[in-house]
């Protein structure tokens, strides 16, 4: 893939869901089940957003949120190992954020693992800024999570 028009994004939708599963088996440790990402259609409070190459018609990213009161939480966002650093997680942080913005939220919480210094500076780079530590938060391996936050200006 090298141009970026050659991507999508649209919101989640029931078939996308197994398409979902193969990129989040791959990009993440502790991933969620298929039932698990099924599941997300069924709450109003979450915001699920795909990434489709349209030339061959395949999820190559996913990302969602979940609203609550006025705050949103990042609950995943991966992108496939062969479309990584074309701007797609980018893009889909950015609808994400909109919408948590839409929706009341005036701030966005997430969890990321310490050693993962790919997603920890993609966070930095998109204004998120660090406001704690969960220790032993996760398992294979251990690690723990970092809480970052990012503050929305008010308009």
């Amino acid at each position: 893939m090298n141009n970026l028009d050659e991507f999508l994004i649209i919101p989640l939708q029931y078939d996308h869901c197994e398409q979902v599963y193969v990129v989040a088996k791959e990009s993440l440790p502790e991933h969620w089940s298929l039932e698990g990402i099924r599941d997300v259609l069924k709450y109003d409070n979450n915001i699920y957003y795909v990434a489709i190459d349209h030339v061959c018609d395949r999820v190559i990213g996913f990302g969602g949120i979940m609203i609550v009161a006025d705050e949103a939480e990042l609950l995943n966002i991966a992108v496939a190992k062969d479309y990584r650093q074309h701007g797609i997680a980018d893009a889909i942080l950015k609808e994400l954020v909109s919408d948590a913005k839409n929706s009341g939220a005036y701030r966005m919480l997430l969890e990321v693992r310490q050693h993962n210094d790919v997603a920890y500076n993609f966070y930095i780079n998109n204004s998120f800024v660090v406001i704690g530590q969960r220790k032993n938060y996760y398992d294979n391996p251990p690690d723990d999570a970092i809480i970052m936050e990012k503050v929305f200006e008010q308009e």
